[in-house]
């Protein structure tokens, strides 16, 4: 008699279980991805004892037809897919039908569904694979799935359940990261009766952001948008302050479904070489739109790895994506604390009269909301031109000068100039303020141009101009600040930079490593060898990316021995290591002779630098150069600027301010590591216990 059987088809759905079924948030996943096929706009989960004991999934969607209803529980059901051709153009979260069957046959599973165009819903009742109810029943339009007693026939798989708080945390995490591919769709999330997760659902991914992570995390975040032929990426990349020491906040999608990729996370990595330490991990949530001919999601029993037909080029799109998104924006946050009240003893109720807080509008400033704006300070300007918020200093200092019979503003009209003048009875010629100049780039953008005139007489000639001089400063410096940073211009970073020493006083280095300034009250050190290496690599990427030589030839070439390998590698990528500054030739069998060398590497580590660049570029098996480029010009950034422990001298501390306030990112060096840190007087003054 033959060994071989054919088992029945419960056996086969528990072992299918097995592998699609894991734990309650693989139940959970599976039933709110059959909600997001079904096209809902909005997805209830409720669980308790951490999904063990009941799991309740209700959706708005399109239900279940009454003849789909049974036969929905058989094995290999499905509504998705009606071919093999099928499989390698898949547009749904679920395809295979293997998860309700799967789940069924575990556990007790009550479905409720109506579809639009019946008077009344479907009820079924099943109970370890077996079916114990169907009937109509009256409720509304979409389905709801309650699942009882997970693995209550088997005990082998129940035990190796984790504590109910532990598995809650596992559902928590699957319905975020599901909301954060799903922007379009308001999840909640209840368990024992407490909301954990619940997300607007009204399109905005940031908006999403800020619902399962909070404020701080969504003002940490720069917007990723790229598109290429093949590809189109969207998402947002964390800023290094929010970095973790895990990936558990990173999240990745396909077509909106959530996978894990090691080409992916490769390519983000890369990304993040230079501002991020060893061991941090980004937050990042990217979603990839790409032909699901290029893409096979039926690699994996719970569909979480795919399988890329050209991973070369989407390692490429991924890294340009976040690379472009972190280098298109300021990387750190500013900080500032709040005074200390100077009354300890005054009641809250002092200041009901006074609003709680300021609402900044930081992107989307409307016609309105300018008017408003410059109407409250008495100031008017052309509708069709933009313009930017002249902060309450100007209020303040109109109602001094009342007070000091100077005068006030008055009879304000838009002018048809680039300029912004100030034009009193005292100042022969007009004062000008001069606000940034725009560039081609930027047609169709104004900044605002505004007109104050007729003071009135003072007593004294001399005050009045010196008050106005004043105040045309502050204007000044108000309005292009203003104007930089609603414009998002490249400048308003590139000034935030400038003015980063600006009123700092050098007070010497520690330890021959750190220099030592100090900015009104606050104490800043920067590192010399991070700051320098910045300098170096922005300065050497420049002139590589312009194409100019960055050789210099050696007096004395050097000679440099090679594995056959590593010669074959100069051979085929001669052109690319002179681009790069390295002129050789052969110099027998396993030798090269350097004769010019890129101009920052001093003569005792030519022969260092030379064979670490060769290392990285057979160590990264990368065939995008670009990349590869930007990791042998940090490398050489990195050996060529100045060192710890080297004494340096007031001139070059000096030189060191004012290259790095030039630079692109000045906070921190290739590698990752700060450049800049800042102790406030209050920390200080906390530190040594002057404030308690």
């Amino acid at each position: 008699m033959g060994k071989i059987v054919i088992l029945d088809e419960n056996t086969a759905n528990k072992i299918a279980a097995g592998e699609v079924v894991e734990r309650p948030s693989s139940v959970v996943k599976e039933m709110v991805e059959n909600s997001i096929d079904a096209g809902s706009s909005s997805i209830s989960v409720e669980i308790k004892n951490g999904g063990v004991s009941y799991i309740k999934v209700t959706d708005n969607g399109s239900g279940i037809d009454d003849d789909d209803v049974e036969i929905a529980f058989e094995r290999h059901a499905t509504s998705k897919i009606r071919k093999a051709d099928d499989l390698e153009s898949i547009a749904t979260m679920g395809f295979r039908g293997e998860a309700l069957a799967s789940i069924a046959s575990v556990s007790t599973v009550e479905l409720t569904t109506r579809v639009q165009k019946n008077p009344h819903g479907t009820y079924i009742k099943i109970q370890g694979g077996a079916v114990k109810d169907v009937r109509q029943i009256g409720c509304p339009v979409g389905t709801t799935f309650v699942v009882r007693n997970l693995f209550f026939n088997t005990p082998a798989r129940f035990k190796f359940l984790k504590k109910d708080s532990t598995e809650a945390g596992y559902i928590s995490d699957a319905i975020s990261r599901i909301a954060l591919g799903n922007p379009q769709i308001s999840f909640k999330l209840t368990s024992n009766n407490t909301t954990i997760v619940h997300t607007p659902g009204n399109n905005d991914l940031l908006s999403t952001i800020f619902s399962i992570y909070g404020k701080d995390t969504a003002r940490g975040v720069n917007e990723i948008n790229y598109a290429d032929n093949k590809i189109k990426i969207t998402g947002y990349a964390g800023k290094p302050e929010i970095a973790r020491a895990t990936r558990t906040q990173q999240s990745i999608y396909i077509n909106k479904r959530y996978i894990k990729s090691k080409i992916i996370s490769s390519a983000i990595d890369e990304a993040y070489k230079t501002f991020l330490l060893k061991n941090k991990f980004p937050f990042i949530i990217l979603n990839l739109e790409i032909n699901p001919l290029l893409v096979d999601v039926n690699v994996h029993p719970a569909k979480m790895e795919v399988r890329f037909s050209e991973e070369q080029d989407i390692f490429r799109s991924v890294y340009h994506a976040v690379s472009n998104a972190l280098m298109g924006r300021p990387l750190f946050n500013p900080v500032q604390l709040k005074d200390r009240d100077k009354n300890p003893f005054k009641f809250k109720g002092d200041e009901a009269s006074k609003p709680v807080y300021t609402q900044q509008n930081l992107n989307n400033v409307g016609t309105s909301f300018v008017r408003d704006t410059f109407k409250k300070e008495n100031i008017l300007v052309n509708r069709e031109e933009p313009a930017v918020e002249i902060y309450n200093d100007l209020k303040n200092k109109k109602q001094q000068d009342k007070e000091n019979n100077i005068g006030k503003i008055e009879n304000v009209q838009p002018v048809a100039t680039s300029q912004a003048k100030i034009v009193t009875g005292m100042v022969t010629k007009p004062i000008t303020i001069n606000l940034p100049q725009l560039t081609s780039e930027d047609e169709g953008v104004k900044l605002p141009m505004l007109k104050v005139e007729e003071f009135k007489q003072a007593d004294s000639q001399k005050e009045e101009v010196v008050a106005v001089k004043e105040e045309v400063k502050e204007v000044e410096k108000k309005v292009i600040k203003e104007a930089e940073s609603y414009y998002g211009q490249e400048e308003a970073n590139k000034g935030e930079a400038e003015n980063l020493f600006e009123n700092t006083k050098v007070i010497g280095q520690a330890f021959s490593t750190y220099i030592l300034l100090q900015h009104n009250d606050e104490l800043m050190l920067i590192d010399q060898h991070a700051a320098h290496e910045r300098i170096m690599y922005e300065q050497i990427k420049n002139k590589y990316s312009n194409n100019e030589s960055l050789s210099q030839y050696l007096i004395a070439p050097v000679v440099v021995e090679l594995t056959h390998q590593e010669l074959k590698l100069l051979d085929e990528r001669k052109e690319f290591f002179n681009k790069m500054g390295f002129v050789y030739d052969e110099f027998g069998n396993n030798s090269v002779i350097l004769r010019a060398v890129p101009s920052l590497i001093d003569d005792t580590s030519i022969r260092e630098v030379f064979m670490e660049v060769i290392d990285s570029i057979l160590n990264s098996g990368k065939s995008d150069y670009s990349i590869i480029a930007d990791e042998t010009l940090y490398t050489i950034a990195c050996k060529a600027a100045v060192k710890a422990n080297k004494r340096l001298s007031e001139i070059e501390i000096k030189g060191i301010m004012d290259e790095l306030s030039k630079m692109e990112n000045p906070y921190t060096c290739p590698h990752g590591r700060p450049t800049i840190v800042r102790i406030s007087k209050y920390e200080l003054e906390k530190k040594f216990k002057r404030i308690v």
